[in-house]
This record gives C-alpha cells, sequence and structure tokens, in this order.
C-alpha cells in the first residue's frame, strides 16, 4: 500500500542464486592463462544436467551476472534455456573475477531493481566465502549442511531476497535450496 509508510519493494519476491562454473581445464599457462580456461567435456555435461535441474525448479532469470572466465560463460551456456519465453539480460561483470566476496556484493548491490531473480556464475573462494556469509547459521540445517563441505563445481545455491538489491545483505535473504553434488 502507498502512504502509509511502507515500500511495497521492499516485500517484493527476488531471488539469488550463486552457482559455481563447472569443471575446468587445467591451467596450462599459469595466472595469464586462467581467465582463458575452458570447461571439459565432463564439466559441459554436467552443467546440462544442472540447467534440466534448474528448469524442473522452474528458475527463470531476469539478470544473469557471469564473470569473464571462459569457463563460467561456457557453464551458463552449458545450462541451456532456461525458460521458452525470452532470453534474460546477460552482463559479463569483472567484479566477479578475483574480487573477494564483497565484490561480487558490490556487483549485485548495482542490479537493477526490475530483475526479480538473477543468477551469478563464478568462482571459488570468494564465491563460496559470501554464500557462507549470506547463509550464516541456516548451514547448520541438516537439508544445507552439506555447504559446511565445500563449494564444489556446479554447486548452486538459493536465497530468498527480501527489499532491493542495493541493500542486499544477511538479514535480507533466506537460505531457500542447495543443489550440489
Amino acid at each position: 500500500m502507498q502512504g502509509d509508510g511502507h515500500d511495497d519493494e521492499d516485500d517484493l519476491a527476488r531471488t539469488l542464486v550463486l552457482m559455481r562454473h563447472a569443471e575446468a581445464a587445467r591451467d596450462e599457462h599459469g595466472a595469464k592463462g586462467d581467465l582463458a580456461r575452458p570447461l571439459t567435456p565432463a564439466g559441459r555435461r554436467d552443467a546440462h544436467v544442472r540447467g534440466t535441474q534448474l528448469r524442473d525448479i522452474g528458475f527463470v532469470p531476469d539478470l544473469v551476472l557471469v564473470s569473464p572466465a571462459v569457463r563460467s560463460a561456457e557453464t551458463y551456456d552449458a545450462l541451456g534455456p532456461l525458460s521458452a519465453g525470452p532470453a534474460p539480460l546477460r552482463r559479463t561483470e569483472a567484479g566477479l573475477y578475483e574480487n573477494g566476496p564483497d565484490g561480487i556484493l558490490e556487483v549485485l548491490r548495482l542490479a537493477p531493481e526490475k530483475a526479480r531473480n538473477i543468477i551469478v556464475v563464478g568462482h571459488n573462494p570468494d564465491l563460496y566465502q559470501l554464500v557462507l556469509d549470506l547463509a550464516g547459521k541456516s548451514v547448520d540445517d541438516p537439508d544445507k549442511a552439506v555447504l559446511a563441505r565445500g563449494f564444489p563445481t556446479l554447486a548452486t545455491v538459493f536465497f530468498g531476497v527480501r527489499g532491493p538489491w542495493h541493500k542486499l545483505k544477511r538479514k535480507r535473504v533466506s537460505l531457500t535450496r542447495v543443489l550440489c553434488d
């Protein structure tokens, strides 16, 4: 309701999905070649399976944020289309690569408010640390305790988000689902 001091925008349901990229080839060229590492054939197959799981769940992103690493872009591509509708807005974000969990959070806080569902495809250890920071004590839940063991390739975590993206923080999210093989 407008005019009662309550911001309707805060109550609109949002979903944030944080996903680690699929299995990538070894880096044969040192740190400079890390951004160019492609997925392995197994990584492509596994990402396709994860895409099927996302479709089965009914997750349809409005915004896709992908790190500049080849393996992240290939992971998202290998998921396949997540809906029969128009493709979501997709942005490559330098702040998702070796920029720490706070850097990822800053990228998310700049997301357009019209985006209801966002998926981020990124890297460890930063993505895992952000998941743990946002999840807080939720990782103690038996259904989500798998997170305490790490964040392997294609680990995918869903958060329900209350309020606008620019106010994203632990108190405004709830861990709702973990896909971790």
